[in-house]
């Protein structure tokens, strides 16, 4: 085994280039910002990706494409560096993971980029699927996809019941970074920028943030909202372009910028605190999935974990930038700025020399950091050192040691350290175990399987007290009357079950979570649910939040099918 230097990968590699010297590379995770979207406030019903947004995001996937999968692709943002044994024409859905939340703008942003990833292509066939065997048919002809080859990418789209959510947003659910929010405004640089700023945000709502929000909500705490909705106007709207300007904008984006780094990227609270990293809980967690899916690769020898994608929101991006100290570093001014739509951090997990029979040993791996702040033709992905190093890349002993001082290994470790009441949290151990730098259970139980121990526990007790309850007279079977076969009560007559669709559903649901504005306690328009007035967020341990779904369609008597059940038998007289 031979161990070289960082300064001499370094000097080997260059800035970027996989093609200097013999490297291969076996595993790629890509952090991707959703594509643009609808404003999280306003007059819109939910946020959206635009077609612009789908855009955004299929040419991210086609830059990976190029620089992993196709050679002859001309792409000058990016150099072609091929990932050792990867599908290159069809998906094998065993060799790529991909993350994503249910949220319609985040999931429908894996969609496009996986378009571009893995373009519709014909007389393509994984082997993973069964290859050309299962295309072909006795008679010499190969069926194809629909959609001229379409091709089917995995996904796995996590709600906020799922506990692989915590990997794409750890902030979310999380009440010890909720509670540290609400000191947010006695935060010293916040407390002096809220007083500075009240006249340009009060001059702001008159000119147009007014449209969505009361006047109490336009000052510095809500920087970020405010400049979400203010851009998506300023780039789609022709009077708004014109009753504010460029400059204007530019000023909001450094506002949100200031305000994003202090809400999800302060890692510079009293360290006596038992958590003082909380306000960067989304770079934690993202930072440990980022090391599983590299461990998975390890483990499986190179044979699965080639691609990893997760999409998601910018908070995992503001806190690894301030985690890594991206934004102390030589390149500060490139990630003090908020993202841009279509973002994209890549990790890659590679090694030097001609040998790829055998996966090689860890000390003999290194990991490189790319990032391409949006996807304008000259937007490049670049190399950057972490850790305020000037070595890029660095060993991956080295990347694993310095990720350790701060990640949030275990599903159960981020339960405990945020005093989180998710529903897979209680089904979780009290206390987070780990064997290992790559343990991912919880003293050697997955946080699968502790999820299925859970529900079956529910059941038993659920169970154990419906019977008690029968036993005590508390709940009586006995047998209806017939009904007349034309009763009033609906197709099912008295059969009809409360879950039959010719009953009226209730409208609303769950939507992407907002935090840290006090304001919304008491502002003007504010759903009562969302503003309680005087409301101690310790005594729940979680700020419960609640908007209007007005759009959500009910579901018609179509998504109902009688078919394979039990025909009904005739009656004998």
């Amino acid at each position: 085994m031979v161990v070289l230097s960082p300064i001499v990968v370094s000097l080997l590699i260059g800035a970027g280039s996989a093609q200097a010297v013999d490297e291969h590379i076996w595993s790629s995770v890509a952090w991707v910002l959703h594509g643009e979207r609808t404003p999280l406030w306003g007059p819109y019903p939910q946020p959206a990706l635009t077609p612009w947004g789908a855009q955004q995001m299929f040419s991210q996937g086609s830059l990976l494409r190029a620089r992993y999968l196709d050679q002859d692709k001309d792409e000058p943002n990016t150099e072609y560096a091929p990932i050792v044994g990867i599908e290159r024409n069809a998906i094998d859905n065993s060799q790529l993971n991909i993350l994503t939340s249910t949220e319609q703008f985040l999931a429908a942003s894996a969609q496009a980029f996986s378009q571009g990833l893995y373009p519709p292509i014909t007389q393509a066939f994984s082997n993973g699927s069964g290859g050309m065997d299962a295309a072909a048919f006795p008679n010499g002809s190969i069926a194809n996809y629909p959609l001229g080859g379409y091709q089917y990418a995995n996904t796995r789209t996590a709600s906020n019941l799922d506990f692989e959510s915590v990997w794409i947003g750890g902030h979310l659910g999380c009440t010890a970074y909720t509670e540290s929010l609400l000191n947010f405004r006695n935060d010293d640089i916040v407390a002096i920028l809220y007083n500075n700023t009240k006249n340009f945000y009060q001059n702001m709502w008159r000119l147009v943030l007014h449209e969505a929000f009361p006047s109490s909500m336009a000052n510095f705490a809500n920087a970020w909202l405010l400049w979400d909705y203010a851009s998506f106007r300023y780039n789609h709207n022709n009077a708004t372009r014109e009753t504010i300007t460029a400059g204007e904008m530019s000023i909001m984006a450094r506002f949100a910028s200031t305000e994003q780094r202090n809400k999800n990227g302060n890692i510079t609270l009293d360290s006596n605190r038992d958590n003082a990293l909380i306000r960067a809980i989304a770079g934690r967690t993202m930072a440990a999935k980022t090391l599983a899916w590299f461990k998975e690769n390890m483990r499986m020898g190179g044979a699965t974990s080639k691609i990893n994608l997760a999409f998601t929101t910018i908070e995992p991006f503001v806190a690894w930038f301030a985690l890594s100290e991206l934004v102390i570093g030589e390149h500060a001014a490139e990630f003090k700025p908020l993202p841009e739509p279509g973002a994209m951090m890549v990790f890659e997990l590679f090694s030097i020399g001609t040998n790829v029979s055998e996966y090689p040993d860890p000390h003999d791996l290194y990991i490189r950091f790319l990032y391409r702040n949006g996807t304008d033709q000259d937007d490049k992905l670049t190399t950057y050192a972490l850790f305020n190093s000037t070595e890029s890349p660095i060993p991956f002993t080295t990347f694993l040691s310095a990720v350790q001082r701060f990640h949030v290994s275990t599903v159960s470790e981020w339960c405990n350290l945020c005093g989180s009441v998710a529903l897979f949290c209680s089904s979780l151990k009290s206390r987070a175990g780990s064997s290992g730098p790559f343990s991912g259970g919880i003293n050697g139980v997955s946080p699968v399987v502790a999820g299925v121990v859970g529900a079956a526990v529910t059941l038993a007790v659920a169970g154990l007290i419906f019977l008690l309850a029968v036993m005590l007279g508390a709940i009586r079977f006995h047998r209806g009357e017939p009904k007349a076969r034309n009763s009033t009560l609906g197709f099912k007559g008295a059969e009809r079950m409360a879950s039959d669709t010719d009953l009226a559903y209730a409208k609303g649901g769950a939507r992407h979570e907002r935090t840290g504005s006090w304001e919304l306690r008491g502002g003007k328009g504010v759903d009562k649910e969302t503003a309680v007035e005087g409301q101690d967020p310790t005594s729940t341990g979680v700020t419960i939040q609640s908007r209007d779904l007005t759009n959500r369609k009910n579901i018609d008597d179509d998504a109902i099918s009688e078919f394979g059940q039990t025909p009904v038998k005739p009656r004998e007289f």
